[in-house]
């Protein structure tokens, strides 16, 4: 989480104020004099000038990070004098705090010389870290038990807890359900007496300096520099070697090169030579992690994270979503699903963990690819088998519509069907003996196989469904078996759009240059029986009713009037306003006794011109006058259209041979079709 975050954009260097500042004892402390060729037990006069710099500077308490549990004073009486002096003097004023480690029956506490002059426990702490099961220190304890010499438990802060109430000035408090509260701020986790690190994004550091800096800054008059960077401040004096205290922490994936973290200085320039540009271990300086530790409770920046509980249920959760997305997409799809889910994931725990939130990472992902394994097993061995096996079974006579809609409902093909109200669409080819006379079976079946595809391609955009092939012939239906409230208007849409792309192919389907190909369309919406129709070893998916009978009489009807296209009356009736048509005529056709209007679309409302508009108002006009038996008007208005439309030529005809012998009184503008 911590590699993510600082990889993620936007992330940026923090520019908080750090309360927690670091007097390292560097590689270049040992390197440079008084502190070269001598054993750092006889440091302590130059630990006592910086100590007692740092009080005066008005540091808010020094923590030590280092233990010294031997001393030269038994050989040398009197050499750790001014250390002793300085210690005890800070000690009443509550500025230093030594440090300890348990780890067996007896800690490793600091000399007893050390430990009397600071008041013994009064002003000593446990530097304890403690590492999860992984090896990675990722949070540091709060409280320790302890024993007093007269065998009785009593509770210490650990060292970042006192350090961090001394600067507060106020005490802990333990609050009723067990956590710790410090000035107001809760710590999370401290229930569990611990506190989860929150160490920041990379090149975000802890102020540090070098102790020979420090203590040359002490001992040349540097007073105004000490006060400036340690005034208010939580010291920590520690080491800060290439080999000793060495810890292990979450920061291992955000660490930068220690070239890269200069000391701040004081008097001395940085040495050369020290630290390798391209060397970047993983781990820490462990006194970072306390100073760290500081910073979080005095800044209220300590990670909260879920319990054991709240992280199942996530898993739990993401594994049921995952699960949802398997059972209902098709397995490419949920894979793709899954990955999605997980990047959202991960984005929504970068996102928490900015906010000092820690949820769980790979527990969800864990639990979410258990489930899409395990689900996408069951359906390849149970689940999908039957729908596999029923796709590819009818693929090859039952439309995909209906194939989906049996898959879906986990159900094979029956015989049966319903009424539905749905239009009826009708197509073949004109003169289609005549013009394969003069080609191959080869040739023809070449033309068929292109052509019925070209013209499909245009029916199934407009959502419609062929439901058959008879040589040149093609039915379809709109509105079934996939439901389409405006399936008349994708008919006549389909019809229009089937009509325009014949007349702007010439030579198309590998015929001649000089062939053009045009087709006759009858539309017709009612109510049909569709379904499964057939015996019981074979069927088809069907329509069937007195509408699509009329349909197919409307295609044929085109013959007759030198149309392309032929609608009844129930589809003008649900297109509205959606499609210019013109009414044609009034019809009786074979096996019908009803008579019907029929109509022509000529184009849709948003590519109708007002040409369109005009030439149906004529029409409309010379109609009016032939149902009213002014065959002469009539005649004449069917005339002057003639010249550029083969039905007014027609009527025309019949107009003038009505106005030669005029029908019977009982004639009621019905013209009677005498073939299919």
């Amino acid at each position: 989480l911590f590699w993510l975050r600082d990889a993620a954009p936007g992330t940026a260097q923090t520019t908080a104020k750090s309360p927690a500042v670091v007097i390292a004892i560097d590689e270049e402390t040992y390197r440079r004099p008084p502190f070269r060729d001598l054993p750092d037990v006889m440091w302590t006069p130059q630990l006592a000038a910086v100590v007692d710099a740092v009080v005066r500077a008005d540091a808010s308490v020094i923590g030590f990070d280092i233990i010294y549990v031997t001393s030269v004073e038994k050989y040398l009486r009197g050499f750790d004098q001014s250390f002793f002096v300085t210690l005890r003097a800070a000690s009443r004023k509550g500025k230093v705090v030594l440090g300890k480690v348990q780890h067996n029956e007896k800690p490793i506490s600091p000399y007893p010389a050390q430990s009397f002059a600071v008041g013994h426990q009064k002003n000593i702490r446990s530097v304890n870290v403690f590492e999860d099961d992984d090896g990675i220190i990722r949070r540091v304890p709060l409280t320790f038990q302890s024993r007093t010499t007269d065998g009785k438990t009593r509770v210490d802060t650990s060292m970042a807890l006192e350090l961090a109430s001394r600067a507060a000035k106020q005490a802990h408090r333990r609050n009723d359900d067990g956590s710790i509260s410090l000035a107001g701020y809760k710590i999370p986790g401290s229930v569990s007496n611990t506190m989860l690190l929150d160490f920041g994004v990379k090149g975000t550091t802890i102020p540090t300096y070098s102790m020979a800096d420090i203590y040359a800054c002490a001992t040349t008059g540097g007073e105004a520099f000490l006060r400036e960077h340690f005034a208010g401040k939580v010291v920590l004096l520690g080491t800060a070697l290439d080999t000793t205290d060495r810890k292990l922490t979450s920061k291992r994936l955000i660490t930068k090169s220690e070239a890269d973290l200069t000391p701040i200085r004081c008097t001395m320039k940085p040495m050369e030579g020290l630290y390798r540009a391209n060397l970047v271990r993983d781990t820490i300086p462990g006194v970072f992690i306390h100073a760290t530790a500081v910073n979080n409770i005095l800044n209220g920046s300590a990670l909260r994270e879920l319990d054991r509980n709240q992280i199942g249920g996530i898993a739990a959760l993401f594994a049921f979503i995952v699960a949802i997305i398997v059972m209902i997409l098709p397995p490419l799809r949920a894979g793709v699903g899954f990955v999605v889910l997980s990047i959202a994931w991960i984005a929504g725990t970068v996102w928490a963990f900015r906010t000092g939130l820690v949820l769980p990472l790979f527990d969800p992902l864990a639990a979410g690819a258990v489930t899409l394994t395990l689900l996408l097993g069951y359906r390849a061995a149970i689940s999908d088998k039957d729908k596999r096996y029923i796709r590819r079974v009818f693929s090859y006579y039952l439309p995909p519509a209906v194939i989906e809609r049996m898959v879906q409902g986990d159900q094979l093909p029956k015989l049966g069907g319903e009424l539905r109200v749905v239009t009826m669409m009708f197509s073949d080819v004109a003169k289609f003996t005549t013009l394969s006379e003069g080609l191959k079976a080869s040739q023809v079946a070449g033309f068929l196989n292109e052509y019925l595809t070209e013209m499909s391609d245009i029916i199934e955009g407009q959502e419609g469904f062929i439901e058959k092939y008879v040589a040149d012939e093609i039915t379809a239906v709109f509105g079934a078996p996939i439901d389409d409230p405006d399936h008349a208007v994708h008919a006549v849409r389909a019809g229009l759009e089937s009509v325009h792309r014949l007349r702007n192919m010439t030579g198309a389907f590998g015929l001649p240059d000089d062939r053009r190909i045009s087709a006759r369309f009858g539309i017709n919406t009612g109510e049909l029986l569709v379904g499964n129709m057939g015996s019981n070893r074979r069927f088809n998916y069907a329509t069937l009713g007195d509408a699509a009978n009329l349909g197919s009489r409307l295609e044929g009807a085109n013959k007759f009037y030198g149309t392309d296209i032929l609608v009844g009356e129930e589809t003008v009736k649900q297109c509205g306003d959606r499609i210019v048509f013109r009414e044609i005529d009034t019809i009786r056709v074979v096996g019908r006794e009803t008579p019907v209007r029929i109509f022509e679309p000529l184009a849709t409302a948003k590519n109708a011109t007002p040409t369109d508009a005009g030439f149906r108002d004529e029409y409309q006009a010379a109609l009016g006058d032939y149902r009213a038996r002014r065959f002469t008007e009539a005649a004449t208005r069917f005339g002057v259209l003639a010249r550029v439309d083969p039905v007014s030529e027609i009527m025309a005809a019949r107009a003038n041979d009505f106005s030669a012998n005029p029908p019977n009184d009982d004639w009621d503008g019905v013209h009677t079709l005498d073939s299919k």
